[in-house]
């Protein structure tokens, strides 16, 4: 997947770091004084997707089975 960077500024900070700072960690990492914002399309893109109606079940997704049992259900007694 591309790394779509039009959607992030990375920017110096002086002091205090952004709320909305993404804190990466291990060969991401940046140095010390820096950090990636998302921008504005950033924030729009996501507050959409997130308003995308998923409360119903997919005709195009064929399930392939039936979740299990747990282990735990399968030995309790009827009652």
């Amino acid at each position: 997947m591309p790394a779509y960077k039009f959607l992030y500024e990375k920017r110096r900070f002086g002091g205090e770091q952004s709320a909305d700072a993404i804190i990466l960690r291990g060969e991401g990492a940046l140095g010390e004084g820096w950090e990636i914002v998302p921008t504005y399309d950033a924030k729009c893109l996501v507050a959409y997707l997130m308003s995308l109606n998923q409360s119903h079940p997919l005709n195009e997704v064929k399930s392939v089975a039936p979740p299990a049992a747990s282990p735990a259900a399968a030995k309790s007694p009827a009652k």
